[in-house]
């Protein structure tokens, strides 16, 4: 039961997260950017159709690759909405992976709990063997 609900869950979970993402991957462009200071904040800057957007980035995490390229996904109609193309961040949520880990160890729990000791009235009533009523071939 255990296998295959962790199967399961991370079929779905691995389905669920490319339709998920915000902006939608599936329906944004990328494009490469460059990371830099201004002032005490570091932003990654990229151009759409000449004109030039920035968003800003985590200082602990980006004060060594300033002046690197990443790779940036942004919605055309709205190009200042953007994120990095990055598995932490981007494709994986602290916060979605807590709530989803959690509903899941909850809900395998109660599944557990329900199925594991049964009731001894629910035994012996399944013993007792009362088969029901047979068909024309048996």
């Amino acid at each position: 039961m255990i296998k295959s609900s962790i199967i399961l869950f991370l079929t779905c979970f691995l389905l669920y997260l490319p339709f998920s993402r915000e902006p939608d991957y599936f329906d944004s462009e990328t494009a490469p950017a460059i990371v830099v200071q201004e002032g005490d904040s570091i932003v990654a800057k990229y151009n759409e159709f000449g004109k030039p957007f920035q968003i800003k980035l985590n200082s602990s995490h980006y004060r060594s690759k300033i002046g690197a390229r990443i790779e940036v996904v942004y919605e055309l109609s709205h190009p200042q909405k953007a994120a990095v193309n990055q598995l932490w961040g981007y494709w994986l949520l602290p916060k979605e992976l807590a709530w989803s880990f959690g509903l899941f160890a909850v809900l395998l729990g109660v599944a557990f709990a329900t199925t594991h000791r049964p009731h001894p009235s629910a035994i012996a009533e399944q013993l007792k063997g009362e088969e029901g009523p047979k068909t024309k071939y048996q």
